[in-house]
């Protein structure tokens, strides 16, 4: 338990942390906003960094968008017609996302992939990011991106998007191992449309960034989100 609780918290040290109660930390988990980490005995382990994701951004109730409707919104934010949801649903979706703040496209986003985490040694990082479309700090290699984001580099990690199933090909080939912490941030989708340019659109990029630990990604994304619903 020891060796455990250095990256994992239970469900009451979470439930303390997040200010909330245990059975809300259990919703959480159910619906994957938190990750667990097994269990130590009979005790269930949370992961640390997954909680502390939760308490930068918080949460909100409600269900959240479907994956289609998530990217349909992200696509709007980002001046792209979403072609895979009606006409009705476009005019739904633009005035519910007049009614949201930045912190609230986020949260209700969250089902727009699935997010895995990997450890990879520092030589296979640039390797690696050649087969995923850029996203989160990677995205920031792109001048043009840096500049929207107001920060450089990228340097450091990878992070990108793949079809579902493709993060396990490349964890078999570039030798990753799962790491909640890790510094290769897989995001598997199902479709593949919002794609199309061959990049992420600019607003998926931004709640990738909101999704960071680190507060100055946090704060460029939150911004870049502002923005796009104020546009």
């Amino acid at each position: 338990m020891a060796a455990a609780a250095i990256t994992a918290l239970t469900v009451a040290e979470s439930a303390d942390r997040l200010g909330r109660s245990k059975m809300s930390v259990h919703r959480l988990l159910s619906s994957g906003q938190l990750t667990s980490a097994g269990t130590a005995g009979k005790t269930i382990l949370i992961d640390r960094s997954s909680v502390e994701r939760i308490a930068a951004r918080g949460t909100r109730r409600g269900r959240a968008w479907t994956a289609k409707t998530a990217w349909a919104a992200l696509a709007l934010l980002s001046g792209q017609n979403p072609t895979w949801i009606s006409s009705s649903e476009k005019s739904r979706l633009k005035s519910r996302l007049r009614e949201l703040d930045a912190d609230a496209v986020c949260i209700l986003a969250r089902n727009k992939d699935k997010t895995i985490r990997f450890r990879i040694s520092p030589d296979g990082l640039a390797a690696l990011n050649d087969h995923l479309i850029a996203s989160g700090a990677a995205a920031m290699r792109d001048k043009n991106t840096a500049a929207t984001f107001g920060m450089a580099g990228g340097g450091g990690i990878a992070e990108g998007y793949v079809m579902a199933g493709d993060a396990q090909a490349l964890a078999d080939a570039f030798s990753m191992v799962q790491d909640p912490e890790g510094n290769a941030i897989i995001h598997e989708v199902d479709f593949a449309e919002p794609f199309a340019a061959g990049r992420a659109p600019v607003a998926a990029i931004a709640v990738d960034m909101m999704n960071s630990l680190a507060s100055r990604e946090r704060s460029a994304g939150q911004r870049v989100i502002s923005e796009l619903l104020h546009a």
